[in-house]
Parts: structure tokens; sequence; C-alpha cells
């Protein structure tokens, strides 16, 4: 039989073993417990979730064809917002019906609002006061709202330092080459047919990037109704500067593209609707690189082929 001493030596070393054990697992099971953000939009959740590849888990939250400036949360919604361990949104008003939960939630996890960590004088503003949302639409501009958000969640969660450093660039590059590709493609065309006529004003970055004249529809918000004054007033344009299409976008509705068309075709115009664009929402399986790259059809394609001879580049036109 052991004595008292063996038997408290034992006890003790036992101990010293369950708390060692109980010391290491804990901090194992910290660092293999990565973060799981919510990104509201695809156009930021599909490239943040490469960038932080291994470190983090990344969902986007609204799927194909789904109108940000109008979606309400619904309790599904609402669960994942609440289990997420952080937001990553647009802001600038993109996503105006969640935005209370946001302002709330950030009081008890981050909220990364993606657009608001650009220059404020890179931000377009029709009107002088509200500004564009769409920031996507340059992808220079997207670029770095996508670096600094990637920072911003790296200075959270340092575990996701290295991972941005390895993807980061790869991604960020794939992005620059893409924005290249639409620049040289649209060089070709012509000055006095550089006007790309849409649903809505999502494409006002677009047009600054890439010297376009771009009209819409309807406003910067799809929440806006098109005037019959406006509509008058660009179907003249159109038939004036000879516009050859105007285009639906896959989250609008396409009854004011329909109304505009039909006052420009009255006053003599040869021009037709368009392939459905990719604005606010992305297309099924499609990445932010082809969402960018194949908009340069929205200007070269209708001008030199009938509709029906047109072949649709993945991401920018539904098909």
């Amino acid at each position: 039989m052991l004595g008292t001493i063996g038997i408290g030596r034992l006890t003790a070393t036992w101990a010293l073993r369950a708390t060692l054990a109980a010391a290491l697992l804990i901090p194992v099971a910290a660092v293999q417990a990565k973060p799981k953000l919510l990104a509201t939009i695809a156009q930021l959740g599909e490239p943040l979730a490469r960038m932080l590849e291994g470190c983090a888990e990344v969902e986007s939250l609204l799927g194909p064809g789904v109108d940000p400036h109008l979606y309400r949360l619904t309790r599904t919604d609402t669960a994942k917002a609440l289990a997420a361990d952080g937001i990553i949104a647009n802001g600038l008003n993109l996503e105006a019906q969640m935005r209370v939960l946001f302002g709330r939630l950030a009081t008890r996890k981050p909220v990364f609002y993606a657009a608001e960590l650009l220059d404020t004088d890179r931000i377009i503003r029709p009107d002088g006061k509200a500004a564009d949302p769409h920031v996507w639409m340059d992808p220079t501009l997207w670029s770095d709202a996508l670096a600094k958000t990637a920072a911003a969640i790296a200075v959270k969660w340092p575990d996701c330092t290295d991972a941005l450093a390895t993807a980061g660039p790869m991604v960020l590059g794939e992005i620059a080459t893409t924005d290249a590709y639409v620049e040289a493609r649209l060089a070709s065309v012509t000055a006095s047919t550089r006007v790309l006529v849409t649903a809505h004003d999502a494409f006002g970055y677009y047009g600054r990037r890439y010297g376009l004249q771009v009209l819409g529809v309807q406003g910067i918000s799809t929440e806006s109704e098109a005037g019959v004054a406006h509509i008058r007033d660009l179907a003249r344009l159109i038939f004036d500067r000879r516009v050859r299409a105007v285009f639906a976008e896959t989250s609008t509705a396409d009854r004011a593209v329909e109304a505009v068309i039909e006052g420009a075709v009255a006053l003599g115009a040869d021009v037709v609707k368009g392939p459905a664009l990719f604005s606010d929402a992305m297309a099924r399986r499609v990445t932010m690189k082809a969402h960018i790259s194949a908009c340069w059809i929205t200007m070269r394609r209708p001008l030199r082929a009938p509709l029906a001879a047109r072949r649709p580049l993945r991401g920018c036109v539904a098909g």
C-alpha cells in the first residue's frame, strides 16, 4: 500500500496533468474556431471568401436576382445575422432596410461597411447629396474597398493576416486584369456612341471609369419611379443619339424600360431591349471577376450586330 506521502504525490500529479490538458485544449479549440462572417451581397462575399480562405467562413446573404435596395430581412436572415461573428455590408444606404438591425448588432459585434471605408471624394453624388452605392461597378474602386475591408477584418481576427497576405494579391490581381481587359475593349467605341441606357442608375461608376455617358430610366435606388417627363426626354435622346439598345436588369422590373423604348420607337428610333444586366445582384456561380469583365458588350455589340446574333458573355448579361 502506498503511504500518505505517496498518495499525495500521485494525486498532485494527476491534478497537474488534468490542469495542463485543460489548458492545452482550450487554446486549440479557440484557434480552430473560424469566425463566421455574413456578407449582404455576393459582390462582397465571393471575393472576400477567397481572400480570407482558411481563416474565416464568409457567406453571402442575398442570392441571384435579389434587389438589395428593397430586400427586407426574413426571420432566417435575422437569425443568421445574430449568429454571425461579424457583418459585412456595402453601406451608402444600399441595404436601407437592414441598417437598423445592423446598427443594433454593431454594439455586440463588428459591422464593416465596405464602400464607406473609401475616401468620400471618390463617391459619386448625382444630386450633390445622396451617395451612389454601386461602387463595385468601378473595378479599381472596388478593389480598394475589398482591400480595406479585408484589412479591417484582419485587425479584428489577426489569424487572417497570413491568409490575406497570400490570397489577397491574387484576387485583386484578377480584378486589375479584368479592368484592363474592359478598358481595352471599350477603347474601340467611338465617342459619339458612348451612351449606355439601363433600367436604373447603377452604372455611374462604370461610366466614370471607362468614359461612358450612363443614363438610367429610374434613379439610384430601384424604389424611385420614372416620371413621364423623364421617360419622354430619354426617348428623345435615344432617337437623337441613335442608341441601339436599352438594357433591363435582373433585379428590376422591365416596365419603365419598355415604356422608354416604345416612346423612342414612336419617334422613329431603331432601338431594342437588350439582354438583362447584372447590376445590383450577381448571377449564379459567377465570380466578381466575371461580373465586371463582360460588361463591355453593353456598348460594343449592340452597335455592331442584331440582337439575335449577339453572344452574351457570362457575368454581365443574363442568359
